[in-house]
């Protein structure tokens, strides 16, 4: 459940972002450009991933015996490898098979939840033995 609103969370901000702030346009930094359903992740997969840390730790595994900090960071490091592996999953479904935004993103996420799910439990939030 906990990873159910944090992808819920996760969507909507995308579409928000990619249809209203960036409006399916490509974003220009002087001489670089992103496409909008990349920075449109960049932006919807940070705010995924804050909502999901704070529920799963409080929710989910709260009875692990690891310290908040080493979490964070195993998390953090889980996430940013999700994150490459949602950006290439995105990009293939976009750019490749030209599929619309929206729902690529809903596809990459729910793809990789389950794999997520089980290295949080067995790595990210473990409970160690005494």
């Amino acid at each position: 459940m906990s990873a159910g609103i944090a992808t819920l969370a996760d969507v909507i901000i995308y579409f928000f972002v990619i249809n209203f702030l960036f409006e399916h346009q490509r974003v220009y930094f002087g001489v670089y450009s992103a496409s909008a359903h990349t920075l449109s992740l960049c932006v919807s997969y940070s705010c995924g991933v804050a909502v999901n840390f704070a529920i799963t730790k409080y929710a989910v595994f709260n009875e692990s015996t690891l310290a908040g900090k080493k979490q964070f960071s195993r998390f953090a490091l889980i996430a940013f490898i999700g994150f490459f592996a949602n950006y290439g999953l995105l990009r293939l479904f976009v750019e490749v098979f030209d599929f619309y935004p929206t729902p690529s993103r809903i596809t990459s996420a729910l793809s990789l939840g389950i794999a997520a799910y089980y290295i949080h439990k067995f790595f990210t939030f473990k409970i160690e033995s005494t």
